[in-house]
């Protein structure tokens, strides 16, 4: 007999499938990619075009996208691929995504599977970071899995890489316009999560499994923490302060 929580855990198999992703116009190469890689595999993709007016007919002439600007919904930066859980009506299953990673046929199938196995409780994801004392450099003071390498098991983690993310709406919420800072997302989802009691588990694959269509490029967030990452590493500190018993600490692996 099933227990009145399980119960209440929803066909997975009946929720829509909604994609979010933000883009810039030094990207759209890269975009096209990843944007064309996912589109199969979702019912429907918001996508934030940071830094534009206007956006070109062609990169968005498929009748599952829906195009966002700064112009409607403000000066988000990387926050705008979270839009579309606020403007889709009702619960979804929802993937967070980046305009720099080639997505495989069965990526989002893959995290489906993931968000079955915990029940719908957790965020999922393949980027994951451990923060490690003496936390005095949130670029530093980690250990890090890329999310083209190889992990054999799921594993509770501090924080998800928002480009290869998904959860459940009805479980995990928020509202990324109260973020104190923009292109700090992978941060503020792990402290979002922390404030709602959510895991975030880095799921199990193969090596290579998600490929990066580039990496490391002067306009990325990445590029940034390398010359100055103060401001991440007070959110971290702050936040680490703020929850100190919500953290899958160096010592406790």
């Amino acid at each position: 007999m099933r227990s009145s929580h399980e119960a209440a855990i929803p066909d997975i198999a009946g929720l829509p499938r909604i994609g979010g992703m933000a883009t810039i116009p030094g990207r759209l190469e890269t975009f096209r990619q990843a944007r064309d890689a996912i589109l199969p595999q979702v019912d429907r993709l918001f996508i934030f075009f940071d830094k534009l007016e206007t956006v070109p007919t062609d990169l968005v002439s498929h009748p599952k996208i829906v195009p966002l600007l700064p112009s409607t919904h403000g000066d988000l930066g990387g926050r705008g691929k979270f839009l579309g859980l606020e403007i889709h009506a009702g619960p979804c299953l929802y993937f967070s995504l980046d305009d720099d990673i080639l997505y495989p046929a069965t990526y989002v199938e893959s995290l489906v599977r993931a968000l079955r196995r915990h029940r719908l409780q957790a965020i999922v994801g393949y980027q994951a970071s451990w923060f490690r004392p003496p936390h005095c450099s949130y670029l530093k003071d980690r250990t890090y899995l890329p999310f083209y390498g190889l992990s054999k098991f799921d594993c509770h983690v501090d924080e998800l890489g928002t480009g290869t993310m998904a959860f459940y709406s009805g479980s995990f919420r928020f509202d990324p316009r109260r973020w104190r800072y923009s292109n700090m997302e992978d941060l503020n989802i792990a402290i979002e999560a922390l404030k709602h009691g959510v895991p975030r588990i880095a799921i199990r694959r193969p090596i290579g499994f998600v490929k990066a269509l580039a990496e490391r490029q002067d306009d990325s967030i990445f590029a940034r923490l390398f010359q100055d990452d103060s401001r991440e590493t007070a959110l971290m500190r702050e936040a680490l302060a703020a929850y100190p018993e919500s953290w899958q600490l160096w010592e406790d692996i």
